[in-house]
């Protein structure tokens, strides 16, 4: 049975382009490509890390596969049960991202899935890393958005960041103004609309759930249950979805 599911899986990255390689980087019109992201949509991180191990000196454009290395890693770490392994794929999945930035600076995947991989390491770091690094994401993002204005999923990244710094503790928020001078201004509203934006690009099941977290802490939780709700009836789209899907499920049961 798994080896029939292995190859339907092959049959259907070959002539199948995957809806999650436009959500999370731009295409590339080879074969290769394809089946990677596909591979990647299906979870089957580590062949999808095997494809592009084997397309190192292939004629294709360089940054195309540093970016999809960067966000295999991010993906085998999401997977992890160690917390030490994960940071460690993430700062690998941050080292790639870095390399596409420099092979390609007028494309923006590089600089989201650079943004993507240093808010990845967030949780396993202490204060000062977070502090730096997250203006750092901002800035990359930014730049991502700029280079890709119709890429929701830059806007979602973006939202994140407002969600997140908008909710740093006053020790936080004191260390980064006497250190750095302050962080770039943050705010629930603003990660509200820029969650609006994206919805309008793309309705996800991530845009829909992460909309219904900031009416959460907004105190809407009228309007957040809506956001749940329409979560319940979107398709996954990209596998992190699959996971928002059941948390989105598990707040309206526990309200």
């Amino acid at each position: 049975m798994l080896l029939l599911r292995r190859i339907g899986l092959m049959l259907t990255v070959i002539f199948m382009f995957s809806g999650a390689s436009h959500a999370l980087g731009q295409s590339c019109d080879t074969a290769s490509l394809q089946t990677v992201d596909a591979l990647l949509a299906q979870s089957e991180n580590q062949q999808a890390w095997d494809v592009l191990q084997k397309l190192q000196g292939e004629d294709l454009p360089p940054e195309q596969i540093l970016w999809r290395k960067a966000r295999t890693q991010y993906e085998m770490g999401r997977l992890v049960k160690s917390d030490q392994d994960a940071l460690k794929l993430f700062i690998e999945a941050e080292k790639y991202a870095r390399e596409a930035v420099k092979a390609s600076p007028d494309k923006s995947d590089g600089y989201k899935w650079l943004a993507i991989s240093l808010g990845a390491q967030s949780k396993f770091v202490d204060t000062k890393t977070q502090v730096q690094q997250s203006r750092e994401i901002k800035e990359n993002i930014d730049r991502a958005i700029a280079l890709a204005p119709d890429d929701d999923i830059a806007y979602l990244v973006l939202s994140r960041w407002h969600y997140k710094i908008s909710g740093l503790s006053f020790f936080a928020k004191a260390f980064a103004k006497i250190i750095y001078g302050g962080l770039p201004d943050a705010s629930l509203d603003e990660s509200e609309k820029l969650l609006q934006q994206a919805i309008g690009l793309h309705d996800r099941i991530a845009h829909r759930y992460n909309l219904g977290k900031v009416y959460d802490r907004m105190d809407r939780q009228k309007d957040a249950n809506e956001q749940y709700q329409k979560a319940l009836t979107l398709p996954v789209t990209f596998p992190e979805e699959a996971e928002e899907l059941g948390k989105a499920r598990n707040k309206l049961q526990h309200r």
